[in-house]
């Protein structure tokens, strides 16, 4: 799990399963096309779920 603004390590493609790898492919389209106003920032959904993230 990454914490502190570290970025998680992805597994290897070839570890993946192949609908693993399809989800990920399509997930990744969708984030492309998605309008920058429909995307949540780190904080909003902290505060959406009541997590300080002073702490």
């Amino acid at each position: 799990m990454a914490t502190d603004g570290e970025t998680p390590n992805s597994p290897a493609e070839d570890e993946m399963l192949p609908d693993e790898r399809e989800v990920l492919s399509e997930r990744g389209k969708a984030l492309d096309e998605a309008d920058e106003d429909d995307l949540l920032t780190v904080d909003e959904v902290a505060a959406d779920l009541g997590i300080d993230l002073d702490e």
